[in-house]
């Protein structure tokens, strides 16, 4: 059977011949991971960072600008961004500047500070919505919202759109299937799957359908999907999608915890949505944990009648003690005043769409009907002559092993390549050399992947 084209058995032995070299060339990464294989599961401090590539890791020394190193002494042009927690690049000196002082004064007090007010009046300056909290993650942010949105409507229910990821807390993983809605992973309590389904992204008719059940306390949606490559709404698919929403007396959460760093004021900004609740987070890309979430006057207003007091408080289960630290919110100040700019956009939109116009020409140039999409600095593989419209579309323009031999393969010559859900993002620190040498050597793959 072949991948998209290519041959599968080609595939499996560049694979296996890039991850001999990989190997071999990082002898003390091979040597600290078999060490910490005594004391972390899996050799990692956390699941992801063996979980997302199916090749071993590195231990990284240093990150600066759109680079990093590694111990061995390797250096790699970042194109996965941290799964877009990075898109700022490494070490934003704005950044760097404001925590390094935040960090000599005293990091966290729970209680606000000038920064946090400052942080929340640039983004409601800049988006929809007026009112802000933070908290420590967008899984958070987003289980915020959950508690909000059922407390507001009196209802159960979570939609989302097949593809989907907002965060790994228990009501976000849960997906419909031909069986009826099911847990997507392992360890979450039996009863889950009545708490939430989904339905196929760009489907109006299947968003009316569910609507119509009566269950549902909100929809939590990207603006458009980017688990499963990149996948665009319909023309006119939000308008329709919101009024929907509203008729059902649905809240409309919009996470935009990846799309944020994709246009100024994300997503939302530009494409004119309109909802309840909008969820930021990744650090807005500083690599500082933080995120934030924005609500309405009227949701405001209900989170201030049913503020938790201690003790034996019953209001609303929001907040924790180490959310919108002092250092948190002087890391937000300082992206958003100094590295997030319409500026900033507007040069990391130039690349990307270098990025996925060089892709392209690779692409015709073997004779491969494959498209790249682009939006903002993110580009991606989407191996099909069309771009997907939901995730089912997209997940057969998608192979694992042709993403594992092309990371091996980039990795070897200096280029750290995106996860392969993704696609290659261009941070806020990139220059067009950068974007030169990633289609350099993507060109050289294709080359070997294809003799």
């Amino acid at each position: 059977m072949s991948i998209a084209g290519l041959s599968p058995a080609r595939i499996a032995e560049l694979t296996a011949a890039e991850d001999r070299r990989f190997k071999e060339s990082r002898p003390k990464s091979q040597a600290m991971l078999a060490r910490s294989h005594g004391v972390m599961p899996s050799g990692v401090p956390m699941p992801w960072m063996a979980g997302l590539q199916r090749h071993d890791p590195v231990f990284v020394a240093t990150g600066q600008g759109a680079s990093f190193w590694d111990i061995d002494g390797h250096r790699y042009v970042d194109f996965n961004l941290v799964d877009l927690a990075g898109s700022l690049g490494f070490a934003p000196p704005a950044v760097v500047e404001a925590v390094q002082r935040r960090l000599a004064q005293g990091s966290s007090f729970l209680l606000p500070t000038e920064d946090g007010l400052i942080a929340a009046e640039l983004l409601a300056a800049r988006t929809p919505m007026p009112f802000w909290q933070f908290t420590g993650s967008a899984t958070i942010a987003n289980t915020e919202a959950v508690r909000i949105a059922r407390l507001m409507t009196g209802r159960e229910r979570v939609l989302m759109f097949d593809g989907k990821y907002h965060g790994h807390f228990d009501d976000a993983l849960v997906s419909t299937g031909g069986n009826g809605e099911q847990a997507d992973l392992l360890g979450l309590p039996k009863g889950v799957e009545q708490k939430a389904r989904t339905v196929p992204f760009n489907d109006l008719a299947a968003l009316e359908r569910a609507l119509a059940l009566g269950d549902t306390c909100c929809l939590i949606a990207e603006p458009m999907l980017t688990n499963c490559n990149i996948v665009f709404p319909d023309p006119g698919f939000w308008p329709a999608a919101e009024r929907l929403a509203k008729a059902a007396d649905v809240l409309l959460v919009i996470d935009e915890a990846h799309t944020h760093s994709f246009a100024y004021g994300g997503l939302t900004r530009l494409w004119d949505l309109h909802p309840d609740m909008l969820i930021l987070g990744k650090g807005f890309g500083s690599g500082v944990p933080f995120a934030a979430y924005g609500v309405t006057a009227e949701i405001a207003g209900l989170m201030e009648r049913h503020l938790y007091s201690d003790p034996g408080g019953h209001g609303l289960a929001l907040g924790g003690t180490t959310y919108a630290s002092a250092l948190a919110l002087t890391a937000a100040r300082a992206a958003l005043e100094s590295c997030m700019r319409e500026a900033d956009y507007a040069r990391v939109d130039a690349l990307g769409q270098r990025l996925a116009t060089g892709l392209e020409v690779l692409f015709r140039r073997q004779g491969l009907a494959w498209r790249a999409p682009v939006i903002g600095g993110r580009a991606g593989w989407v191996l099909a002559p069309e771009l997907p419209r939901d995730a089912a579309q997209s997940r057969r323009a998608m192979d694992h092993d042709f993403a594992d031999a092309r990371k091996l393969f980039m990795a070897n010559r200096g280029l750290w390549d995106a996860v392969a859900s993704a696609g290659p993002g261009c941070s806020f620190q990139h220059g067009e050399a950068d974007i030169d040498l990633y289609l350099e050597v993507a060109g050289e793959f294709l080359a070997a992947a294809t003799g």
